[in-house]
């Protein structure tokens, strides 16, 4: 019997085959692996992330600071036990932006993981594309903890993007469809 807290989400390669899929791998030292162990994405298995546009074919994106290395990134987070991944892409907007969107489909797959010596963790981004329902964006910016200090519509991707390459390619493929 499975784990009441354990997310089973449906693997998209599955239903589609169009899927960009890419994959890294770092190796880390004993403590940095084991402090990994608890991080939610690890611990999920699995994070649902938006490539959110608009009418106005912009880009949605929320700023994530807390650190030296403040950068945009494509709103999204881990899938909770019982959500699937495009609930969890609804939910995870709603609350990094609170723009209200609609998923339309996977558009690819990042797996990334840590090693150390013969121990692997690793998790999945799923980026989706998905059209905004709504534009404003929220004045509540997060959940607790979370260090989303902002979040904006673009015509272009700023300077300081995360997964800039990746984001850039899926961006391509929605917009020339």
């Amino acid at each position: 019997m499975a784990d009441a807290n354990e997310v089973s989400v449906a693997d998209p390669h599955d239903r589609y085959d169009d899927l960009l899929t890419v994959s890294d791998e770092e190796s880390v030292d004993a403590e940095t692996f084991e402090t990994m162990t608890e991080n939610e994405a690890f611990t999920a298995g699995w994070v649902a992330a938006g490539v959110v546009h608009d009418d106005a074919d912009r880009l949605l994106l929320a700023l994530e600071g807390g650190t030296d290395d403040e950068r945009w990134v494509a709103p999204g987070g881990s899938v909770k036990p019982g959500e699937s991944l495009s609930e969890a892409l609804v939910r995870e907007v709603r609350e990094e932006t609170g723009v209200e969107v609609d998923p339309v489909r996977p558009r690819a797959v990042a797996e990334h993981a840590i090693v150390h010596g013969d121990d692997r963790l690793s998790f999945r981004v799923v980026l989706f594309e998905a059209r905004a329902e709504t534009t404003a964006v929220g004045d509540d910016l997060g959940e607790p903890g979370e260090a989303i200090e902002d979040a904006g519509w673009f015509e272009e991707l700023p300077d300081r993007v995360f997964e800039r390459e990746l984001l850039e390619r899926v961006l391509r493929r929605v917009r020339s469809e």
